[in-house]
């Protein structure tokens, strides 16, 4: 019955089409002189792979206009693979509308469009959908999933009474509600007076990349988990009213149903983007620069649509 429904639903909503550039007009003939048909429809340079999609993930800063998190999924819809990186808050990029260079600024500094151009102009991935939440929809939306699991790597323990925010959880495996999950996600370090202060220095951006990306995972799990059409429509139009995005009510229920098929045991894999988040870029301090033969295997294996691997030439990554 449900593969039946599932059968029946499928055939009613359609894939997305993936926006690619025009192709570059081609002179066919070979002519010395010059002279030759031109074929406008001859494909040049690396195309998108039938059916990959890009999304960026994110999470807003409660204390700025900044986002916190950054996360690019790639969703290999025929082979039933996700890729997943995190892209450090502070990694620098070349602009020019704006003198700070970290990314987390390009989202409400200039728009969902500049970020996305961003992003591909530095890493050579092209960014089809958008989705941004913040931490009323966050908190929300883990708790209308019942709460997850989520495996604690340190002993956290941080206050901020400017913020009303509390995070104190030992080391190991926690259910936790919205309100837990948040401030997992959140934890960067313990307070100064803390007795574990420097002994949990080891924890990062990159380490809290890997938390967000374990919610996610496990967020992801509990809704394939239902193996339920309507159910994971009913979801998506609550998931719709606690996020901004580009993507259709129509399109998120097609990859929702997607997802479905994907055994998220072995179907996902996921890293953080290596850089070194120590230097200098234009003036500023704590940036994330990046050499192109650390980043370029994690690109091609998780979250490149071309049918061509990136090079360095594709890349445009800032130096100090």
């Amino acid at each position: 019955m449900i593969v039946a429904i599932y059968v029946g639903w499928t055939m009613t909503i359609k894939p997305p089409p993936i926006q690619t550039p025009d192709p570059t007009p081609v002179i066919n003939g070979g002519q010395e002189d010059g002279s030759g048909d031109t074929d406008i429809s001859t494909p040049q340079g690396p195309q998108r792979r039938e059916l990959v999609y890009n999304f960026v993930l994110l999470g807003k800063d409660v204390d700025s206009g900044n986002t916190d998190s950054i996360i690019v999924v790639s969703f290999d819809i025929p082979n039933r693979k996700v890729g997943m990186i995190s892209i450090p808050r502070d990694t620098a990029v070349e602009r020019t509308w704006r003198k700070n260079p970290k990314i987390n600024g390009a989202f409400y500094g200039a728009g969902p469009d500049v970020l996305k151009e961003e992003i591909e102009h530095t890493f050579g991935i092209p960014i089809d959908y958008y989705v941004l939440v913040d931490l009323e929809g966050f908190i929300a939306l883990v708790d209308e999933l019942g709460g997850v699991e989520l495996d604690i790597p340190l002993d956290m323990n941080y206050d901020d009474p400017y913020q009303n925010l509390h995070i104190h959880f030992t080391k190991g495996v926690h259910k936790v509600d919205g309100q837990g999950a948040m401030e997992a996600v959140r934890y960067r370090h313990d307070n100064e007076d803390s007795p574990n202060y420097r002994a949990n220095q080891w924890y990062s951006d990159v380490q809290r990349g890997e938390m967000q990306r374990q919610l996610l995972t496990q967020l992801a799990k509990k809704v394939v988990s239902w193996n339920s059409v309507t159910r994971v429509t009913e979801f998506i139009k609550i998931f719709q009213t606690y996020v901004k995005t580009d993507l259709e009510l129509e399109e998120m229920i097609y990859f929702a149903t997607q997802a479905l098929q994907v055994d998220l045991s072995t179907g996902i894999r996921q890293d953080t983007l290596k850089g070194d988040g120590t230097k200098t870029y234009k003036g500023f301090s704590y940036c994330f620069l990046y050499q192109a033969e650390d980043i370029l295997p994690t690109l091609n294996e998780l979250v490149n649509p071309y049918d061509t691997p990136l090079t360095e030439a594709d890349l445009h990554l800032p130096q100090s």
